[in-house]
């Protein structure tokens, strides 16, 4: 396990100039365990979000999970009653309202975490690649930690999204180091040992979303974001 203050150097890296931890320090200390401290567009958005991606992943008992990157701990925070849910994040004031949701939390550097290889059946990583620039090596390492036969899903933004060129032009606000298309992201999953890949794809402002194993060119389109999910292969 690294020293903090390597792990800071690393996370540093991993955020090229981007000061994402202050900015999410910030907000916890504002908005506190509310959602509003995650960057959806609002509270609705949110939970059409969370409840569409639980639902599509499928009912969970008795299992070890992790959401990496974990913020406030609101995602996650339904599957805690029947499973063990841990929580990664850098912000230590959203690692707080995590644990009080019932997560166990630590404060990780995604491309080093402390768990031994293959520990969780599924572990999550909701909105925080569009964060980093170096995608790939937190994408290896959570690989790493997902068990065979376990899953891995990945939520973040459809870089062929009409919307979200649209928004990039007027909204200021909020930067991103990246976006990502399907084909991009499955076919990083492939490389680190993922089949049976699907995908969610959402339409905000519309409260409806569709399932499907490829990247059309209609929801690639109109598709503000997607969830892609894989199952590890058994060697």
């Amino acid at each position: 396990m690294l020293c903090r203050s390597a792990k800071n150097r690393r996370m540093h890296k991993i955020m090229g100039n981007s000061n994402w931890k202050q900015y999410f320090d910030n907000k916890a200390e504002t908005f506190g365990a509310s959602v509003k401290s995650s960057d959806y567009f609002n509270e609705e958005s949110f939970f059409m979000q969370r409840d569409n991606t639980l639902r599509w992943l499928g009912r969970l008992e008795g299992k070890e999970i992790l959401d990496a990157g974990c913020g406030v701990g609101a995602f996650s925070e339904p599957l805690v009653k029947n499973n063990t849910v841990y929580g990664v994040d850098f912000s230590v004031k959203s690692l707080e309202h995590a644990a009080a949701r019932g997560l166990r939390t630590s404060s990780e550097d995604l491309t080093a975490l402390s768990f031994e290889n293959g520990k969780f059946d599924v572990v999550m990583c909701i909105g925080v690649i569009q964060l980093i620039e170096q995608y790939e090596n937190v994408l290896k390492e959570l690989a790493r930690v997902t068990k065979p036969g376990g899953t891995l899903l990945i939520e973040t933004l459809n870089k062929g999204s009409v919307q979200r060129k649209m928004l990039k032009l007027f909204e200021k606000s909020k930067k991103f180091e990246k976006m990502y298309t399907m084909d991009e992201l499955k076919r990083v999953f492939s490389k680190y040992g993922f089949g049976q890949i699907e995908f969610l794809k959402i339409y905000h402002p519309f409260k409806f979303v569709t399932q499907g194993s490829g990247d059309g060119l209609m929801s690639s389109m109109f598709s503000t974001s997607f969830a892609i999910k894989g199952r590890k292969n058994i060697d």
